[in-house]
């Protein structure tokens, strides 16, 4: 499909035009007359967008340290069904319901000496934004839990002492674990696909 630009062409304006009707549907960024709605369906809607940007830095790294791990144990990748028995068991430890958490795959992956402790460091703070990011709604506030009233509350997420929500911050954050951590896990991973 990809290799036909009128497909490619075609592609882009029926996703264009399905983004457009759910982000009206959803959003409600046709809405004119309810300022008020439409200024907070906004902020939901920028919510979501440093929601997604966590969420799909914190997978796509996790799917790479997976097949990164099961390549350093059994020698395969988990991207066809394992044939192995141990390559099935490591995957039942991998993926899927059961499977251990971000943070003993990311101290597994340094064991194995696939990621650094610097790198290791760096992921566990992606894993405490991508928790803080399932578990809250509303993304942009202040928390205020052990600060007295006159006492400034830093923001829900926190990245580099600065708020993810705003442009810079998310641009840096991207950069570091999308241009920087995924890149490299992926460029190593290239190596023995």
């Amino acid at each position: 499909m990809w290799e036909n630009p009128k497909r490619v062409e075609a592609a882009i304006k029926r996703l264009t035009r399905e983004i457009d009707e759910i982000d009206a549907y959803f959003y409600r960024t046709n809405e004119t007359e309810d300022r008020v709605l439409y200024a907070g369906m906004l902020e939901r809607k920028r919510d979501d967008i440093v929601r997604s940007a966590v969420l799909q830095l914190h997978t796509s790294i996790e799917d790479l340290l997976d097949q990164h791990i099961s390549f350093a144990l059994c020698g395969v990748t988990l991207r066809r069904p394992p044939r192995s028995h141990s390559a099935r068991a490591l995957r039942s430890i991998l993926i899927g319901s059961g499977s251990i958490g971000f943070d003993r795959k990311i101290a597994l992956a340094l064991a194995l000496r696939v990621i650094t402790k610097k790198t290791r460091d760096r992921l566990q703070i992606l894993n405490t934004l991508r928790n803080k990011c399932s578990h809250n709604w509303i993304l942009k506030i202040s928390i205020r839990h052990g600060k007295r009233p006159a006492q400034k509350k830093p923001p829900l997420l926190l990245y580099e002492g600065r708020d993810l929500h705003t442009v810079a911050a998310l641009k840096d954050f991207i950069a570091e674990f999308g241009g920087g951590i995924y890149l490299k896990l992926f460029m190593r991973y290239l190596d023995f696909v």
